[in-house]
């Protein structure tokens, strides 16, 4: 795993994540969880995350995390629920695939298993996202979705608007049949960039694949509302190349894990 310059590595005893620089500078705490943690849902889903927050300096009872279901669902979060703990997987949180807020002290978290999720931070204005944005979440927008929402909610101006996009299956291994692929083109043939956007693959038992940028589209339809391509920061980190580091879907098949990303403004 090589990392460029806009990420850091902390590897602890029993914790090792991701994070971005910029984001820390500005007073985000941010992470994204690598292998040795696994936040797929289970009874003691708890404890992975006290040791992911406690590496944080974080305290639990500041934790919210949705149930993503890739959905373009998509939360303004003006406080908790409960105080003195998290609020995980709670019924205003079911089907939630984006969160926002101003608030200082709530934990944001998204989870993934080669999904994207991008963390949206607008300095100007002190507000912040955390987004799941899968494939089925990007064709239904929904990080263009948030950015409006950011708009309405927060009178955000997309120009100040920084986007973080945590690593992710990436175009080499995300491997489509022809139903995906021909949503893909219907959705996304208005923006002239089909031929960047899906590939033409292998063969297998004489069945035609494609493979699908998912990172692009998300990257365009961030520009679309108004980000600038400077603002928008990639980890160019391919988490199925990185399988042995990060938790994949595709490479570790129907036992794989899960991680989470964080985002906090303090």
């Amino acid at each position: 795993m090589v990392l460029n310059s806009e990420l850091g590595q902390v590897k602890k005893e029993n914790v090792e994540y991701l994070y971005y620089k910029k984001l820390y500078e500005l007073g985000v705490i941010n992470a994204f969880s690598l292998k040795g943690l696994n936040f797929r849902n289970r009874e003691d889903l708890h404890i992975d995350y006290k040791v992911l927050l406690n590496a944080l300096k974080i305290e639990y009872k500041c934790l919210l995390k949705p149930l993503a279901k890739h959905t373009d669902n998509i939360l303004v979060i003006n406080k908790k629920i409960n105080e003195n703990t998290a609020d995980i997987n709670m019924d205003y949180l079911d089907g939630v695939d984006g969160v926002i807020t101003n608030k200082k002290n709530i934990a944001l978290a998204t989870t993934s298993a080669d999904c994207l999720c991008v963390i949206l931070y607008d300095p100007i204005k002190k507000v912040i996202a955390n987004v799941h944005s899968g494939w089925r979440g990007s064709f239904q927008k929904i990080c263009k979705k948030t950015i409006l929402k950011m708009k309405q909610e927060f009178h955000c101006c997309p120009q100040d608007i920084l986007a973080f996009l945590m690593p992710a299956i990436r175009q080499c291994h995300f491997e489509v049949d022809d139903d995906v692929m021909l949503e893909c083109k219907k959705i996304f043939e208005y923006t002239g960039r089909l031929d960047e956007i899906i590939k033409i693959g292998r063969k297998i038992d004489n069945v035609q694949k494609y493979n699908i940028d998912n990172i692009l589209i998300n990257k365009i339809l961030l520009e679309e509302e108004g980000v600038l391509g400077k603002n928008i920061y990639d980890s160019d980190l391919c988490s199925v190349c990185n399988s042995n580091k990060m938790h994949s879907r595709r490479a570790d098949g129907e036992n794989f894990g899960i991680s989470t990303t964080i985002a906090m403004m303090v």
